[in-house]
């Protein structure tokens, strides 16, 4: 630590220089999405696996419930009314992170997150209940984000002749729907994932 060099080493100018190929605006959805796409492909699915590997803690009774703990607070409590007020205000909020992510500090992630944080609020609150793990709806949307990045890798395979590469002209079109796809997938599992076992 004490003999690190200086100035410290760094790729950012290496970023700068190939950032236009990715069509962002955004160095960090450049380098995640573009220069480090299958880091954030394996970050989707381990993810994924990590929530299976939760519901995998519930005794084989349970398996296909619902997660978590039914909640019964007071429906006139703060509680109550906070999971009415700030979902509203919160959704408009994860949704501008997220829609800005492409060209300003924000994202799939970073929206995601408060998107299920709302989510589990109302949850918290006894207003709606954590859908059945057995569900197929929700089966298929947890799948849904990392297919269509790794059908994008195909793509990219095909016509620009690696995988997760994007042809020219079509990387942020691309990019975006690597997003669109990943954003109600980690939503879900993030919420899941704190609710536990079924």
């Amino acid at each position: 630590v004490l003999g690190l060099p200086e100035p410290a080493p760094t790729l950012a100018p290496e970023v700068a220089t190939w950032m236009g190929a990715t069509e962002v605006g955004n160095p960090i959805t450049a380098v995640l999405l573009g220069f480090r796409a299958i880091d954030t492909l394996l970050e989707a699915i381990v993810l994924l696996f990590a929530l299976i590997g939760v519901w995998s803690l519930a005794p084989d009774r349970c398996w296909g419930g619902r997660p978590g703990l039914l909640q019964y607070p007071d429906p006139n409590g703060m509680l109550a009314y906070s999971a009415r007020v700030l979902p509203p205000l919160g959704i408009v909020v994860g949704t501008y992170i997220f829609w800005v992510g492409a060209d300003q500090p924000g994202g799939k992630f970073q929206g995601a997150t408060i998107l299920a944080a709302m989510w589990l609020l109302v949850m918290m609150a006894g207003l709606a209940d954590a859908p059945q793990i057995s569900r197929r709806w929700l089966r298929g949307l947890l799948v849904a984000g990392p297919l269509a990045f790794i059908a994008v890798g195909l793509v990219g395979a095909i016509t620009a002749g690696a995988f997760l590469a994007y042809p020219p002209g079509f990387a942020k079109p691309l990019i975006l729907v690597v997003e669109f796809a990943l954003m109600p997938t980690l939503t879900l599992v993030l919420g899941l994932m704190l609710l536990g076992t079924p």
